[in-house]
């Protein structure tokens, strides 16, 4: 974040004697910041209301915003369901342009090599990952983007369902276009290199659990179609298998000293 002219600092409803200790066990080193009376929280507008009596009274909607050099609120990221956050490694890849980090084997398949690769390595539940295809083509070889006609074959993902976690929408660069065949309007397509994205949500913790093999790793298998042509010819729809491999890690569950806890 930094390199790319970014600070960051956590505010919760939390004292500083609370925030300290939680610090002081997991060596952060950037700024916590204490509202104690949400005034902060409330200013922004993400008091969680529901909570009426109890330690909860207080509680933010958890979420990040994005601010500019003037202070001024440029993007915030919010999920419907508070169990669920987004990672400062996911807005890394997904705002900020960082490459995703190799998650699994290369495959090569007919005039196409594919590399798995994700913004994080290690999964935990409700905490989204960006998964990455990264597809190379031959030089003169187009591959069709979604949008293209229904005679064509644009590239494509899909994996069985699994409780362990879940895939969002794909997410496609921009496609040039590009006049093939008897068509009368260009085509999408992608030449070159190009990536794909998905988000990977994991699902609740005894789910994850399960999915997880004795080394601590679970897997994450999808089939990548494709259909890719060149200026004098079109191949046959080609099907490549592609595994992310993650490290599980339950989340934190660890609580303060009694004597630091809300009443």
């Amino acid at each position: 974040m930094k390199k790319r002219g970014y600070g960051v600092a956590s505010v919760s409803y939390d004292s500083i004697e609370v925030l300290k200790n939680f610090a002081d066990r997991k060596k952060l080193t950037y700024p916590l910041l204490s509202d104690p009376d949400s005034k902060m929280i409330k200013a922004f507008g993400i008091l969680n209301e529901g909570p009426k009596t109890g330690f909860a009274v207080g509680i933010p909607h958890p979420g990040i915003f994005m601010l500019n050099a003037a202070g001024m609120v440029e993007a915030k990221f919010f999920e419907e369901d508070y169990r669920e956050r987004i990672t400062i490694s996911a807005l890394l890849s997904n705002q900020l342009g960082k490459p995703g980090l190799q998650a699994g084997e290369q495959v090569e398949g007919k005039n196409a090599r594919v590399t798995p690769k994700a913004s994080s390595l290690t999964a935990r539940t409700g905490q989204h990952i960006v998964l990455s295809l990264e597809v190379e083509l031959p030089k003169g070889i187009h591959a069709y983007a979604p949008g293209a006609p229904e005679e064509y074959i644009p590239v494509d993902w899909k994996s069985e369902p699994n409780e362990a976690y879940r895939l969002g929408p794909l997410i496609t660069p921009e496609p040039r276009r590009l006049k093939v065949g008897g068509e009368t309007v260009p085509v999408p397509v992608f030449e070159g290199t190009f990536t794909l994205k998905r988000e990977l949500i994991p699902g609740a913790q005894p789910k994850l659990k399960a999915a997880t093999d004795k080394q601590g790793n679970f897997k994450v298998p999808v089939a990548f179609r494709y259909q890719v042509c060149s200026d004098r010819q079109c191949f046959p729809p080609q099907t490549v298998n592609v595994n992310w491999t993650f490290r599980a890690e339950q989340l934190e569950s660890e609580r303060v000293p009694a004597e630091l806890r809300r009443k």
